[in-house]
């Protein structure tokens, strides 16, 4: 997967960059949010919120700020975790696809996936439907939606093996990485198995390039390497995972640590952590040929990540990188860092380290015609709140 190229600069520079405050309409004992920019160039974010008989799930659309909020659903039976969350995507025209996670059973995993769609612009929204038939009590989520030929498309993560008997072989009980197709009337169309034995709790992504959806996701060989895999969907079939790089990060459990991807036509970025080698760093990898071959990866924040990556890309094909830093007492910083599409020079800020951001929180970022948006969820006399800036990429 990988061709020969210069390994970029890996010490960080400093970044001065003043961010603009985003306010939005969130209620206190929010958390979790999740941004999305459509192929249509819509940006949304979604978000939990604390009710009185559960949670709500709740969507803003971005147009020099955040609108007024719409809400998607609520329920008082829902799987909530920091690591796995609910999100949104436009389709298009008039049409949205979320999806959220409910409880099955008792047992601490055992949840399904459902997903909602609306013809009206988010103010109404369908019957939820079941994205998976199997039947168990086991877990079903991770899941990261697209908007695909004839409506929805998504892939997740799915433990209905992980009922079966143990065995030698981890392939009898592991988790699998899944896919399904819904249309427009909410039927299941389609679904795949996509690999077989995949990392039990690191969020797969999704990006859609010229030549059509890209995923990628954490594997999990029979010799316990969970290094970052990548999938095409190429002619309504997604193709058998590849390594995108060889970490050979063994780890006999799962880091809960997703990679991220963005793509621009053929231009392919992916971030990832990994502690391979007790070194623990995030990789940002670039591709020029739609992911048939990448660069040697660029290391940000060596021996102090712990991780939980997320990207965007600006015009100048500048890499923009939120993730977290190891602090003291088992806290994480939130950080923003910049790689220079020329030289792959580093620039690092510190957002946050007050130590009030939840360590296996996801932190958003998007590029919003040139406003790169982040959103993050902080904790404030003990509540959770979300918190949403922004700056202009142009000069950059």
């Amino acid at each position: 997967m990988l061709t020969q190229m210069a390994l970029g600069e890996t010490s960080s520079l400093a970044l001065k960059i003043e961010l603009q405050e985003l306010p939005i309409n969130s209620a206190h004992e929010s958390m979790a949010p999740y941004i999305a920019k459509s192929e249509s160039g819509i940006t949304t974010i979604n978000w939990l919120e604390a009710s009185n008989n559960g949670y709500t799930l709740k969507f803003s659309k971005f147009d020099n700020g955040w609108k007024e909020s719409k809400l998607i659903a609520s329920g008082d039976d829902w799987f909530i975790n920091w690591a796995d969350f609910p999100s949104l995507v436009h389709l298009k025209d008039s049409n949205y696809a979320a999806h959220w996670l409910v409880k099955s059973s008792s047992g601490r995993y055992a949840y399904d996936t459902y997903v909602s769609m609306s013809n009206d612009d988010g103010n109404h929204w369908s019957k939820p439907l079941l994205v998976h038939q199997d039947g168990t009590s086991t877990e079903h989520g991770f899941a990261s939606l697209y908007r695909d030929t004839g409506g929805l498309g998504l892939i997740y993560l799915d433990g209905r093996k992980m009922i079966n008997e143990m065995t030698d072989n981890p392939n009898d009980t592991g988790m699998t990485l899944r896919a399904v197709n819904i249309n427009l009337k909410q039927e299941i169309t389609n679904e795949q198995l996509i690999d077989g034995l995949v990392c039990e709790c690191c969020q797969p992504d999704i990006a859609i390039s010229k030549s059509g959806p890209i995923g990628i996701y954490r594997n999990r060989t029979d010799t316990e390497i969970r290094d970052i895999y990548i999938t095409k969907k190429i002619n309504g079939k997604w193709t058998p995972g590849k390594a995108l790089y060889n970490d050979n990060w063994e780890i006999s459990g799962c880091p809960v640590n997703g990679p991220s991807i963005h793509a621009d036509n053929n231009k392919i970025t992916i971030g990832w952590f990994t502690a391979a080698n007790n070194k623990s760093v995030i990789k940002i990898a670039k591709s020029l040929d739609n992911g048939d071959t990448f660069n040697i990866p660029v290391e940000v924040g060596l021996n102090t990540a712990i991780g939980h990556v997320n990207i965007t890309v600006d015009k100048n094909n500048n890499t923009w990188i939120i993730w977290h830093k190891k602090i003291t007492n088992g806290q994480v910083a939130l950080m923003l860092s910049l790689m220079e599409s020329e030289t792959n020079k580093i620039h690092e800020m510190t957002i946050d380290d007050s130590g009030n951001i939840p360590r296996y929180s996801v932190p958003q970022i998007s590029n919003h015609n040139e406003e790169i948006i982040m959103a993050w969820t902080l904790k404030k006399n003990n509540e959770t709140v979300i918190r949403t800036a922004s700056f202009r990429a142009d000069n950059f």
